[in-house]
């Protein structure tokens, strides 16, 4: 090889290099970039409530013959009406519902916060900064006055019991009951958001649990929904709501379980969703879930969530 042709090939390859680690810089900038983006836009605001007392046993209300939304019923001091928020740890915050509250003195508003305080049981919830969101109508009930949502928000470096097993929700928990004391487990509380550690099929997943979908057992995407559901089963077709997004939603049968510690606890129904936003699809599989469990799989059991220690328990 000549003197020319090698120092040719020399450039060639120093040529190839740059290009390589420039199309290298270039692909890592945009992971970087996309956990960025993801990162700030599923980071909530600081919480603005302000929580005090613990609040007994609140009563559980359901909305629907198959149990579609949880409700806890709340006051304001000097009124005697009682209003019901859904109870939605999908969601980030405690918000109002801006139709719903435009009658209600205790609550002010300007443009989208409100300020009030109010009870649930003897638990006394208080901001002058809650956020205030436009929901139109579905129509589910007109006899309960649902005026907004409380969310995760509440759990925040909180210690809460939600038992279905007798219909009761407990707030701002001073202790840990003492049949969850020899069952907790490490779980995570990102971005507000319930992960739980289990074990489906004798592999470890993450479960997101989200009391705001309470019809549903596990709602995962297609292609888990493909290979765990029964292959005989029938599928359920049905439109539903979330927020002011219609969804289709289709049901299977399925005979699995999930293992969480020592609890195993049955999967009869598993449902894939069309109707999510990419965001919020993203979103779970960026964080390596498997899937997203309703009020519907826990309905024979009682579940404490500490959000202080990080612990949470199915009994």
């Amino acid at each position: 090889m000549s003197k020319s042709e090698s120092c040719r090939k020399n450039l060639t390859m120093k040529l190839f290099k740059k290009i390589a680690f420039g199309i290298l810089t270039v692909l890592i900038l945009m992971l970087a970039g996309g956990y960025i983006y993801f990162d700030r836009k599923f980071t909530p605001e600081k919480n603005y409530l302000t929580v005090k007392n613990e609040s007994g046993n609140i009563p559980i209300n359901w909305l629907g013959k198959e149990k579609n939304v949880l409700l806890l019923p709340i006051h304001f001091s000097g009124n005697p009406e009682t209003y019901y928020l859904q109870f939605d740890t999908g969601s980030p915050y405690t918000v109002f519902y801006s139709n719903s509250i435009k009658n209600i003195n205790e609550i002010k508003t300007n443009n989208d916060r409100a300020k009030t305080s109010f009870f649930v049981g003897k638990t006394q919830i208080s901001s002058s900064n809650f956020k205030i969101f436009n929901i139109e109508k579905d129509g589910q009930s007109d006899s309960l006055k649902i005026i907004g949502t409380i969310g995760a928000d509440i759990l925040e470096d909180r210690k809460t019991v939600i038992n279905f097993k007798e219909s009761y929700v407990t707030l701002n928990l001073k202790n840990v009951p003492k049949n969850f004391k020899n069952n907790l487990v490490d779980f995570k509380f990102k971005k507000r958001k319930i992960i739980i550690p289990g074990v489906l099929k004798g592999e470890e997943r993450k479960f997101l649990y989200d009391s705001g979908t309470s019809a549903y057992e596990f709602l995962t995407y297609k292609e888990e929904w493909q290979n765990l559901k029964s292959k005989s089963s029938k599928v359920k077709i049905e439109k539903s709501r979330s927020w002011n997004n219609i969804l289709t939603t289709y049901t299977a049968n399925c005979h699995q379980n999930i293992r969480f510690k020592n609890q195993e606890i049955p999967v009869e129904e598993i449902t894939y969703v069309e109707g999510f936003s990419n965001a919020q699809f993203s979103l779970m599989k960026f964080s390596g879930m498997t899937g997203m469990l309703g009020n519907k799989i826990f309905l024979k059991n009682s579940i404490f969530i500490d959000c202080k220690d990080f612990k949470i328990g199915i009994d």
